[in-house]
């Protein structure tokens, strides 16, 4: 595939720094604590602040976008300049490292802390630790309930290389923006129709609405900001992208007035209850435009313009976004431990100090974790897939697209 694209030259000059999305991360995951702390307290309700602590649960949506930005960016790039893509072995042993061990020490955790009336399970065991969990029902357990969304997660790093693969395909010889932003509009769509005959057809046997296709929008926005970041500034998109995103206050107006939406009852019932088709895609897509204007001008604005930007990017920011995976995984299993050692009964309490409890514990957790466990494989085992096979002697080898320096969260 040559470098000359139809919409205009790769962005030779483009951002490859992204210092405002760790905090940003961080974020996420912090909301996702709040929305977790509100329903273990009983303040979900379809009245009042109680829609307000539901519909955080956003925050997932707004990691599934930081993650198919993030890591499709480097695969998409090197499309675009007509360079070899990254080795998928490197690229899967990386995510593995960085996802897989802390994981595992949460399932060890949790089974053992909460293993229910009857024992965990070798099934419960099994499932949790290949991320099966979420192919059928019932199959969640106490302290790991919201690793659904990692299971999710996680079948869309294994499906990334194919994705992008076959978008270079539809892209042809050059590259082709319009071809590839087309063919991801329809993998979109068709994540949509999915979610709705999950939710509506009553012969649907498992959680059909858990599975990486009904969250193809949420993915597919990050996705489509990297094919934007690849692409020249002489596409007009492109330049339009960058214009809206040097307006930050207009994006996150945009995405506030969405939130406010999924606020009311368009979006559906409170709580774990059924959905409509109609009610669960308008969800879907009203999180997919919050993710999308709340990620917009921190990659197609100035990096490091404005007190948000400043504030998202500085060390303390960086440092929580670093450890946020840690918090997400932890914070229940510290809710749930809190509940018992008080003695508190479920769906009762109040949910800012329970809020802080959880997020305070696990962030003491995910600290130590990340600097005993998370940090020291990662610099160590790293390395261990190269990004490229040896070359032959004799031969020159091309250096791997540079990646940005965020690193891609998980959920």
């Amino acid at each position: 595939m040559t470098a000359v694209a139809a919409g205009g030259a790769p962005a030779a000059g483009a951002a490859r720094r992204y210092p405002c999305l760790d905090g940003l991360r961080a974020i996420a995951a912090t909301v996702v604590v709040l929305t977790h702390a509100a329903f273990m307290t009983g303040n979900y309700a379809e009245t009042g602040a109680g829609r307000f602590f539901a519909r955080l649960d956003v925050g997932v949506a707004l990691f599934f976008a930081l993650s198919g930005f993030l890591l499709a960016l480097p695969m998409l790039r090197a499309v675009a300049n007509g360079e070899p893509r990254p080795r998928t072995a490197a690229y899967l042993w990386r995510r593995a490292l960085r996802v897989l061990p802390v994981y595992w020490l949460t399932v060890v955790v949790a089974l053992l802390l909460f293993p229910g009336e009857n024992g965990a399970s070798p099934g419960d065991w099994l499932r949790h630790v290949a991320l099966a969990q979420i192919y059928g029902w019932g199959w969640l357990r106490e302290g790991l309930t919201h690793t659904w969304s990692l299971s999710t997660e996680v079948s869309f790093y294994l499906v990334l290389p194919f994705l992008v693969a076959g978008l270079a395909r539809l892209s042809g010889d050059r590259w082709r923006p319009r071809r590839v932003l087309a063919g991801l509009g329809a993998l979109m769509l068709l994540g949509l129709v999915w979610l709705y005959w999950a939710e509506a057809d009553e012969r649907v046997t498992g959680p059909l609405n858990l599975w990486l296709p009904a969250f193809a929008c949420w993915f597919g926005v990050g996705v489509g900001m990297a094919v934007l970041v690849a692409t020249g500034p002489s596409w007009r998109p492109v330049r339009v992208a960058h214009e809206l995103g040097r307006s930050p206050w207009t994006c996150w107006a945009i995405a506030g007035a969405l939130f406010w939406i999924t606020c009311t009852p368009v979006a559906g019932a409170i709580g774990l209850v059924q959905q409509s088709g109609a009610e669960a895609v308008t969800r879907n897509l009203l999180y997919a435009g919050v993710a999308a204007f709340v990620v917009w001008p921190l990659v197609f604005g100035p990096q490091r313009e404005g007190r948000l930007r400043v504030a998202l990017s500085s060390r303390p920011m960086a440092y929580l976004g670093e450890i946020s995976y840690g918090i997400f995984l932890f914070h229940l299993v510290v809710l749930h431990s809190y509940y018992i050692v008080i003695d508190q009964p479920t769906f009762t309490g109040d949910v800012w100090s329970t809020a802080v409890v959880g997020w305070a514990g696990g962030a003491l957790i995910a600290a130590a974790s990340y600097r005993l466990m998370e940090r020291p494989l990662m610099t160590r085992w790293r390395g261990l897939v190269p990004d490229r096979r040896r070359a032959p002697a004799g031969t020159g080898s091309s250096a791997a697209p540079t990646a940005p320096t965020a690193t891609a969260p998980s959920t």
